[in-house]
């Protein structure tokens, strides 16, 4: 290259640095001395691997002799070589470079190669850039499409929600609801929009103007509460309502979003449980009274046992003394009913075919149902094995057919009085209405009996009652008939309800069947027999007293004790004589079980009656503990005491 031609050099935007064969610079342009910050007159003649030793690598010496010889010109890039010439920037960071080396001839035609240094420090910085608004595009776009999945997540999520999601605008008209509200309210979405413009105060069952909802929506704050809101079909429910405003970019409220939740359930939950609350209380209360009661009622029927012996010869006395034993006997069956509703434990079960049992038992209620009214008996054909106490179910259908009877009372003459009672087997299928009220009734066989009369029906707002303790329609009714009844059925693991209408009302009872292969045993009970000395314990002296006089007008010897300590005593002293052992259950100091233990001890076959005037089912499974032992409720007629103790010292097989 002409030495003259070397100051075009100068004018180019690049970095330019000509050496001869020898790497010994012949020309150093103006940028070079700027980047380098050496003049040319400095550098002019030095060997250029010296001024940057990274030149003396092997791959640059190669591919440098490769120009020098003719060869194609060579370039080094900033990503793989990170420039030949360590030059720094105004901010001190290493310049990036672009390096060309070319073949070029001196004046005298001898090799030599041209360097041409591009500054690319523009160049990186504008990729920089771009690398990082396409990272930020990256960013956003990720977050978009996290926006979406989250926004569709948010979308599934009310679709699927139980609750009813309600948007609506200021004014209460309703612009979007999701499935669960057109399941609460029979409102589909489409007839929302047929009906636009559709307010969500028109489904409130209690009437408020337009202007109360639209002051409730427009308030910063959110408002909750409980209101009645009616369905489409004109039934009605009670919904949990929150309204939270929504604010766009002004902060003014523009929509409302209402989330609404159907909690009849979760009421009638808190009612029953307020209810079972009170009930308990309430059989605490009764059981305790009828403890007392039938304490006193023992000591009348013992008396009048006796004063009915001492006076035979005067008729119209020993009349009066049957008279007050029938009013005893009513007294004691009206205890015995509060005892039943006050029962919580378990009852003595027995296995038993409901078909012959509702044979015999319509016998019975023929006698109670006057003959005025007509009784229309229905059963399906099989033996339908139960497992239940019989007394108690013969006490609650009795008790539900004399409700049936005081229905049908009602009725003009004109009107024909029916009662119908059926037995079938349960249909989930063809009944499946009271699967989802009764889901018990899935699982396993039921029998169904049902009870209908054509009388004068219940009311809607009382029919959810009929069941509860002490209610009553009539004038001199007890208010404990259907309660009682509920409360057998519910310990035979049965269930019951009730329907009415214009035609008349039907009391339904499900009962569980037995598997087919069960036996279904009749229960008979032992012939009695009389033994001699009876140790009588109670802590009650009238009770007492009264008990051992009785026993010894049938002809039995008798000692007493006052409780559990006493009867020990008794026992250590007489015990050798003592044929059977009569003895309250529940006593201060040491109570019935508790005293048989030690009894049992010293004498392990001694015969054990126990006797209670609380709940049998508090105290069974004490007695069970025992052999040759059985439990009696108080009070107790003395030929029913003369009974059991000839069964328990003949040795029967115990009916505890």
């Amino acid at each position: 290259m002409p030495k003259a031609n070397l100051h075009i050099l100068n004018a180019i935007p690049d970095g330019a640095c000509l050496v001869d064969e020898h790497l010994n610079i012949v020309f150093w342009n103006t940028l070079m001395q700027r980047w380098s910050g050496l003049a040319e007159q400095d550098v002019v003649g030095k060997n250029l691997s010296a001024l940057f030793p990274k030149l003396k690598e092997d791959s640059y010496q190669l591919r440098i002799n490769q120009v020098l010889q003719g060869g194609a010109p060579a370039v080094f890039s900033k990503q793989l070589h990170h420039g030949l010439f360590d030059f720094h920037g105004e901010s001190g960071a290493l310049q990036p470079q672009r390096v060309t080396l070319s073949h070029v001839l001196s004046e005298k035609g001898k090799p030599m190669a041209l360097f041409l240094v591009q500054d690319m420090s523009l160049y990186v910085n504008q990729m920089e850039k771009y690398e990082h608004l396409i990272e930020e595009f990256d960013a956003e776009l990720k977050q978009r499409h996290e926006l979406e999945r989250n926004n569709q997540m948010l979308v599934s999520a009310i679709e699927h929600a139980d609750e009813a999601l309600i948007v609506m605008r200021c004014t209460g008209e309703i612009v979007y609801i999701n499935p669960a509200f057109s399941e609460q309210t029979g409102w589909s979405a489409k007839a929302i929009e047929q009906a636009a413009p559709f307010y969500y105060h028109q489904l409130f069952v209690t009437a408020i103007d337009q202007s109360h909802i639209r002051n409730l929506t427009m308030m910063a704050a959110n408002w909750q509460g409980r209101k009645k809101i009616k369905h489409r079909d004109g039934e009605s429910f009670t919904a949990s309502i929150s309204i939270s405003p929504i604010q766009n970019a002004g902060e003014q409220v523009s929509h409302v979003v209402v989330v609404q939740e159907n909690i009849n359930e979760q009421l009638q939950l808190e009612e029953h449980y307020r209810t079972t609350q009170k009930q308990e209380a309430l059989a605490t209360l009764i059981g305790g009274i009828a403890h007392d009661f039938n304490n006193l009622l023992s000591g009348m029927m013992g008396h009048l046992y006796l004063a009915n012996r001492e006076v035979q010869g005067l008729p119209k006395t020993v009349e009066r003394i049957h008279r007050v034993q029938h009013v005893v006997n009513d007294i004691a069956a009206i205890v015995a009913q509060l005892m039943t509703f006050a029962r919580k434990g378990g009852i003595e079960q027995q296995k038993f075919p409901l078909n012959s049992f509702l044979k015999e038992f319509v016998k019975l209620a023929e006698h109670a149902v006057p003959e005025y009214i007509h009784m229309n008996i229905d059963f399906e054909f099989g033996e339908f094995p139960c497992l239940g106490d019989v007394d108690r179910l013969q006490e609650s259908l009795m008790n539900m057919v004399q409700n049936a009877v005081d229905a049908v009372d009602a009725l003009s003459p004109q009107q024909e009085a029916e009662i119908r009672i059926h037995l079938s087997v349960f249909d989930k299928t063809k009944q499946a209405k009271w699967l989802k009220r009764h889901p018990a009734l899935k699982e396993g066989k039921f029998a169904q009996i049902t009870i209908w009369d054509n009388g004068r029906g219940i009311d809607a707002d009382i029919i959810d009652r009929v069941f509860d303790p002490f209610f009553t329609t009539q004038h001199l009714g007890s208010g404990l008939g259907l309660s009682v009844a509920a409360g057998n059925i519910k310990q035979m693991n049965g269930l019951y309800d009730v329907t009415s209408d214009a035609s008349g009302t039907c009391i339904f009872v499900w009962l569980p069947l037995l598997d087919s292969e069960e036996n279904v045993e009749e229960v008979a009970t032992g012939r009695a027999a009389r033994g001699q000395l009876i140790l009588v314990v109670d802590d009650e002296h009238i009770i007492r007293d009264t008990c051992a006089e009785v026993l010894i007008s049938l002809g039995y010897q008798v000692i007493t004790a006052n409780n559990g300590y006493e009867a020990i005593a008794q026992m250590e002293a007489h015990g050798e004589r003592v044929d059977c052992v009569l003895m309250d259950m529940i006593m201060p100091k040491m109570n019935g079980s508790v005293a048989a233990g030690h009894i049992r001890e010293m004498y392990p076959n001694v015969p054990v009656i126990f006797a209670t005037a609380y709940d049998k089912a508090l105290s069974i499974d004490a007695t069970r503990q025992f052999e040759q032992a059985m439990l009696i409720s108080k009070p107790f007629a003395p030929h029913a005491i003369h009974k059991h103790i000839k069964a328990m010292t003949q040795k029967a097989t115990p009916l505890a």
